[in-house]
């Protein structure tokens, strides 16, 4: 009977230290999530930075973009308001001309 109390004696010792290794294992794999976690929390606010700067970047361009396209445009409306100018310019005196004639023939 000595021997089946010291037998469960040792058997109950070998589990207190399992137990004291399994929370020992549950405690670094707690730790190692959490660094995880962070270190993943981490990458990501760099990533979402990343992409704001890459948004930014992108965005600048298409404005420029824009502006160079609203200048061009802006451009060629001078250059047609202009050109319809010189027309009217030059057919304003014949336009004169023919209506001096009409008012002065139904004189």
């Amino acid at each position: 009977m000595v021997s089946e109390q010291s037998l469960l004696q040792t058997i109950r010792k070998k589990e207190l230290e399992m137990n004291v290794l399994i929370e020992e294992a549950r405690s670094e794999a707690a730790a190692l999530i959490e660094e995880a976690r962070k270190d993943a929390e981490a990458i990501i606010m760099r990533c979402i930075g990343a992409g704001e700067e890459e948004g930014k970047i992108y965005y600048e361009k298409e404005i420029e973009a824009i502006n160079r396209e609203i200048e061009a445009i802006a451009e060629w409306r001078q250059e047609q308001e202009l050109a319809i100018r010189n027309r009217w310019e030059k057919n304003i005196r014949k336009a004169v001309e023919t209506l001096v004639e009409h008012v002065g023939a139904g004189s």
